[in-house]
């Protein structure tokens, strides 16, 4: 079965090391070593995508892939170029978006690797607009994803990204900027055990009570609304197939709409009576004052991890991270409060 792990596994440091010490290309068997680490590195993949963009924005509304080089840069002494094929995806984002998520299509793209076995296509965050505060979300709902790591195993894995676009519609016009990769959903559902769960008619009941329970009070902590079990509004079901919580896994993504991303297109629907993304709203089950209390202890503990992770953010600014760090620390302050279950939870929990 040909696989296409090569396009992404190739930026790691094993294969350079080779060429610096050895004065050789990476052999195949380096480059099979490095795909495990896809989803696992935290140094920003180097990639280049060279395609016919103007044409891709024109057309981002139409379901429909148009074909792309992917070249992966190890080093400067090494690279390698792989036909994909790339489509526009998301709701909102493809209707406002300059420069919409892609769906990145690497199915016949060749290369066989055991690592991403089945695997068709995955998802590619990239700034919306050209201004500077678009390239801000674009990190900092990358950081909410590697939060969510923190705090629950039943987490997508992103890798950032280094991108360099080269417009054939515009003479090979060439742009940089950052975006990241979402661990596919197979991928995901293979690494945890189970399997994707396609249904949209279940209801709250049917999920794992610990595991939701922590999503909700997370989803509250970093001021998202934009979620629901029915519907798999912005969650992805897994069923285990193992040992393991009982009933289905929830497992969160898309956060440009949370209020510690903070886009300025973000709102909150309007049965929900809040004016801002920044205004938390809960809308999780409701339970006793102990099961709700563990929660918040629970979170409590990963505090100092959360904000250790923005601070050491090397490629976000540091207003931007301060910013992050506040609306972080505002939830913590609030859920040490003695009213604070009965005034922010109780009262809209479902």
């Amino acid at each position: 079965m040909r696989k296409t792990a090569i396009l992404f596994g190739c930026l790691l440091l094993i294969a350079c090391k080779g060429v610096a010490q050895h004065d050789t290309l990476p052999s195949f068997r380096d480059t099979l070593a490095v795909y495990e680490g896809l989803f696992t590195e935290t140094e920003p993949l180097h990639l280049t995508l060279k395609f016919d963009l103007k044409n891709f924005q024109r057309t981002r509304r139409q379901e429909k892939y148009q074909p792309a080089q992917m070249t992966c840069h190890m080093c400067d002494s090494f690279s390698v170029t792989h036909p994909v094929r790339v489509k526009a995806r998301g709701n909102f984002r493809r209707d406002n978006c300059t420069l919409p998520p892609f769906w990145l299509n690497i199915r016949h793209s060749g290369i066989e690797a055991p690592a991403l076995e089945g695997l068709k296509r995955m998802k590619m965050v990239v700034r919306c607009r050209h201004s500077p505060e678009y390239e801000a979300y674009v990190l900092r709902e990358y950081l909410v994803y590697r939060i969510y790591q923190i705090v629950s195993p039943y987490s997508f894995r992103v890798r950032l990204v280094r991108l360099r676009l080269v417009d054939t519609g515009r003479k090979d016009r060439v742009t940089e900027d950052w975006a990241f990769l979402i661990e596919p959903e197979a991928l995901l559902a293979r690494r945890l055990g189970g399997q994707v769960v396609k249904s949209d008619r279940l209801a709250m009941a049917t999920v794992n009570r610990e595991v939701m329970d922590l999503l909700a009070m997370f989803n509250y902590m970093i001021g998202n609304c934009d979620y629901s079990v029915t519907g798999r509004q912005n969650l992805k079901i897994i069923a285990l197939d193992g040992p393991g919580p009982s009933g289905f896994i929830p497992v969160p993504y898309d956060f440009d709409y949370t209020g510690l991303v903070n886009t300025h297109y973000a709102v909150p629907g309007e049965a929900l009576g809040i004016k801002t993304v920044r205004e938390r709203y809960y809308l999780g089950l409701c339970g006793s004052r102990e099961r709700h209390l563990s929660v918040i202890r629970e979170l409590e503990s990963y505090r100092e991890k959360i904000s250790r992770l923005i601070l050491d953010f090397e490629y976000l600014d540091d207003m931007e991270k301060m910013d992050m760090v506040a609306f972080i620390q505002s939830y913590f302050n609030a859920a040490q409060k003695e009213k604070f279950i009965d005034r922010e939870i109780m009262s809209t929990c479902r």
